[in-house]
């Protein structure tokens, strides 16, 4: 899947320039240039799966710092890189405090924007996609729906993990008891029924049965 990174720079040049490098490495980019702009860019790709958003400090007619804020109004996980040729810390202290994973000065080297982007996009491999709204993220081991996470019990949540654990791998309905029930009495709650209760919650049916041999998710 083609990277989707949102450049948000009113600098014309370096906008295009930051661009092109990226369309070289095979990502697709959107560039804006003025703040209001952005936050309708925004408002119209809220169910676009972005993987990387990058944004200049002063920006015309809405800060970027603002645009950070009001990404994390709705989106705590994509990726957000702030530029800035200011010096002053207190910019430093209100993008981090605002949401923002990563900062540079400018002027910059295209190659350490590149060095910052690898450093927070491999965590790309963190999420495993079943298609563009519905994910599941490995270092908060939920699921999330048009960037909403899906609120599951805990038994659910050892059952999704013992899966992604062996993804593409049938897990035998033993060891699933062994690690969901892990000792308790389990005859009143059948996995079956546990898979029922999960099945409702998830946007599709990822957790396929295998008569007489267990359970998998396959990619």
């Amino acid at each position: 899947m083609s990277l989707n990174i949102v450049i948000i720079e009113d600098d014309v040049q370096l906008n295009l320039v930051i661009s092109e490098y990226f369309k070289m490495k095979g990502c697709n980019t959107t560039s804006i240039y003025d703040g209001m702009q952005a936050i309708n860019e925004i408002d119209k790709k809220r169910n676009t799966n972005i993987s990387l958003y990058v944004i200049d400090v002063n920006l015309p007619s809405y800060g970027g710092i603002d645009i950070v804020k009001y990404i994390r109004k709705t989106d705590i996980d994509t990726p957000i890189i702030i530029i800035t040729a200011s010096l002053e810390i207190q910019n430093f202290i209100d993008a981090f405090d605002s949401g923002c994973n990563e900062y540079i000065k400018k002027p910059f080297h295209i190659k350490e924007l590149e060095i910052r982007v690898n450093k927070l996009l491999k965590n790309c491999d963190d999420n495993i996609m079943f298609n563009e709204e519905f994910y599941f993220n490995h270092n908060t081991k939920c699921f999330y729906h048009k960037n909403e996470e899906i609120q599951l019990r805990n038994k659910e949540k050892k059952l999704i993990e013992i899966l992604i654990q062996n993804l593409n791998k049938i897990v035998p309905n033993e060891v699933i008891y062994d690690y969901v029930w892990d000792g308790e009495i389990r005859e009143n709650y059948p996995i079956r029924q546990l898979l029922a209760d999960l099945r409702k919650k998830l946007p599709i049916d990822i957790i396929k049965t295998r008569v007489k041999q267990g359970y998998i998710i396959e990619i």
